[in-house]
């Protein structure tokens, strides 16, 4: 976006402050719509968004303030669903974070992004280095990375404002994760020699202003600290998940063979799970999982996904506990393997027993835990998508109707979001 175009966006925002909603879309002249539009730099996704101006308040609408709504084209990298009519969604476009919120099911969305000062170098992945409670809170990480130092971005009112902390640590956040709105994780990494990594655990309770480290390894820098029952050296972060105030899990990969760590003292030490991979995955090439993710408000019930690779294919079976991690009871789903660009994405589940799968563009749906799946009509909308945008970014439920995918065509820098209301029958593009 040139300079240009910026100063002709501002004074459009500046003129449809001053000005009644029935007269904010003439204010945007067809010129800056068509560049808006059709921007090289974010391609495929066109959302609408809405602009509104509190301080201006339109006396004949009965004192609402102003709205003017654009159209623009962004390329989105990942979402996270927040109820089943909101959701978030965000990319990066010249090292510039922007996150868009919408409540009402992607017919209008609020551009929430941070300030164009913080710049990253990379988008955040969810869970990784983003991480949203809820509709009002929600945490960003930006590591340092060449562009400065470390931060973690917090907002309590869904994006309108951003508190920015430094956070002290040499590493590069890797792990992120919150249980309500003042207690949080984070976990870091740095590599070293002979593959070597430095790891360590941060708590927070306060929302993310200041973090105090729980455990650090020995590949970390040398302190009092460490503690005989830490994280081991070897092993990349795979994911971080906490359950309750206590119990968290850790999921590592080194060489091909996934490794999972609980802890129940907060994160101050932990303890590899001996039973954690079942002789059924032996034989793998390879082996790919997930973190655990628990549902429910009791948060006991839980699973994972374990992918084994043999040559050019992926095959999905599932780990479930019902005792909050203590058991975890192997699944193998009867899905034939995945293959080609789209081999990562495994099934997702909404609870022990419902899930969705998506292979080769046909939705599969299973009601007991993944041990038969029913596939669904071919939808003509979801096929069509997929030919153009042939790579799945991801695919999550809210609720046994509502479900977001985001499809993509990195080779061209385009992505599109698109959402079923009917289980995964029917879907259309936000």
């Amino acid at each position: 976006m040139s300079k240009s175009l910026l100063i002709w966006i501002s004074l459009v925002f500046l003129l449809s402050a001053c000005s009644s909603a029935g007269n904010d879309n003439a204010l945007m002249s067809e010129a800056v719509r068509e560049q808006l539009q059709n921007s090289k730099e974010d391609q495929g996704q066109t959302i609408t968004l809405k602009q509104t101006t509190d301080s201006t308040i339109n006396q004949r609408a009965g004192g609402r303030p102003d709205t003017s709504e654009y159209k623009i084209q962004t390329r989105l990298t990942d979402f996270q669903l927040l109820s089943a009519s909101a959701g978030v969604a965000w990319g990066l476009t010249r090292n510039e974070l922007r996150i868009y919120v919408t409540q009402s099911n992607g017919k209008t969305w609020d551009n929430v992004s941070p300030a164009k000062t913080v710049s990253f170098s990379e988008p955040p992945v969810y869970g990784s280095s983003i991480f949203f409670l809820n509709q009002k809170n929600g945490w960003v990480a930006r590591n340092a990375n060449g562009v400065g130092q470390t931060l973690i971005l917090h907002t309590v009112d869904g994006g309108q404002n951003w508190n920015v902390a430094t956070f002290n640590d040499n590493g590069t956040v890797l792990g992120m994760y919150f249980i309500n709105e003042k207690t949080g994780w984070v976990m870091t990494s740095t590599d070293e020699s002979n593959h070597q990594k430095g790891k360590a655990v941060y708590r927070t309770e306060d929302g993310g202003d200041s973090w105090t480290r729980l455990m650090q390894n020995a590949a970390y820098v040398k302190s009092a600290e460490q503690t005989t029952n830490e994280l081991p050296q070897s092993g990349t972060l795979i994911g971080m998940s906490f359950r309750d105030n206590k119990h968290g899990f850790i999921t590592l990969e080194q060489d091909g063979r996934p490794s999972l760590y609980t802890t129940a003292d907060s994160g101050k030490t932990w303890t590899a799970s001996a039973s954690f991979l079942s002789k059924e995955v032996e034989s793998c090439d390879r082996i790919t999982t997930g973190k655990p993710q628990f549902y429910g408000t009791s948060k006991t019930s839980g699973w994972m996904n374990i992918g084994c690779v043999k040559g050019t294919q992926t095959s999905y079976s599932g780990y479930f506990t019902e005792d909050g991690g203590k058991t975890w009871t192997h699944v193998a789903y009867a899905l034939k393997p995945q293959t080609g660009i789209n081999q990562t994405m495994g099934p997702t589940f909404l609870n022990r027993k419902q899930g969705w799968s998506l292979i080769d563009g046909i939705i599969y749906t299973t009601q007991d835990q993944g041990h038969t799946w029913k596939a669904l009509p071919a939808n003509n909308t979801l096929q069509n998508t997929i030919a153009n945008y042939p790579e799945m970014a991801k695919l999550q439920f809210f609720s046994k109707d509502v479900g977001w995918l985001l499809v993509a065509k990195n080779e061209e820098r385009r992505s599109l979001l698109m959402q079923t209301t009917d289980g995964g029958k029917s879907w259309h593009v936000l």
